[in-house]
């Protein structure tokens, strides 16, 4: 439940970050009327990536209730860690630029009379984030034990909605560079241990796990007790892993790991004439 509803606080404040630049480059231009066009998009762009997240949803549940379990579980995985990682990158890298660039497309779509093309930047965006969603909430479904992933995921959409309300309608501060730090390290641990899981998944159909049992820490914290599912969650922990899996985990943790403290500690220059997002 706490991973799903991490990703869609991440994800959802994303999207509703642009949004919310958006709606505020029309009202500081004078055309606020134009605003119906940015909340179409939107609202599309979300019930669009609904539909998608309950229909892989509903596709990894009955991979999972027969006998093509472990493959759905690693072409899952496989896709979701790129995505994951790459997403993680892009905004660390952007977090700081993002702004002004959406702020150009809006004045560009203004300019030439395409005002669609307000409603096609918001749709897209929102649609983009719920994409990388589905396919997150997906991937996690097939590591998850337990209903509580999609309840998580509703609680952390709810809960972007209201930081970014609070955010742009009643100007509470929030470091936003910080926020995506944190949540960005969380998800890199999430994406270790869904790398590990492909190798565990590949072990099932018949892949050399070469050592089948690297340690055992069943005894401190079982994998089926309360911290044992939360910490596989959230950091994809495994009470018994094989050597391919340990390999997998630390191997991701710390290519990634050291990418994202790169992208932490150089931010982009700013572009001649941009701003950086409050």
């Amino acid at each position: 439940m706490l991973a799903g509803m991490l990703i869609t606080v991440r994800e959802g404040l994303e999207a509703f970050l642009i949004t919310g630049i958006l709606l505020g480059y029309l009202r500081r231009v004078g055309q606020r009327a134009l605003a119906r066009y940015v909340w179409a998009g939107t609202v599309a762009g979300v019930v669009a990536s609904v539909g998608l997240a309950l229909a892989l949803q509903l596709t990894a549940y009955q991979f999972q209730e027969g006998s093509g379990g472990p493959l759905f579980e690693v072409a899952a995985s496989v896709i979701a860690v790129p995505i994951l990682s790459y997403m993680v990158l892009w905004m660390q890298r952007q977090a700081r630029t993002i702004k002004g660039e959406i702020e150009t497309r809006a004045a560009a779509a203004i300019s030439t009379g395409q005002v669609f093309g307000l409603a096609f930047l918001a749709f897209i965006t929102v649609f983009r984030e719920g994409l990388e969603t589905a396919i997150f909430l997906s991937a996690l479904a097939t590591t998850a034990s337990g209903g509580g992933l999609l309840p998580g995921a509703v609680l952390g959409l709810l809960a972007a909605i209201g930081i970014a309300y609070a955010y742009f309608a009643l100007t509470v501060k929030l470091n936003l560079r910080r926020f995506f730090i944190g949540t960005g390290t969380l998800l890199i641990f999430i994406a270790a241990g869904l790398s590990a899981h492909i190798f565990m998944a590949l072990h099932e159909l018949g892949l050399p796990a070469l050592i089948e049992q690297v340690w055992s820490t069943k005894w401190l914290i079982d994998n089926e007790s309360l911290a044992g599912r939360l910490l596989h969650a959230f950091i994809g922990y495994y009470d018994e892993p094989n050597l391919l899996q340990v390999l997998a985990y630390f191997g991701y943790l710390g290519g990634m790991g050291y990418a994202f403290f790169k992208a932490c500690s150089n931010p982009p220059r700013l572009a001649p004439g941009s701003r950086p997002a409050r």
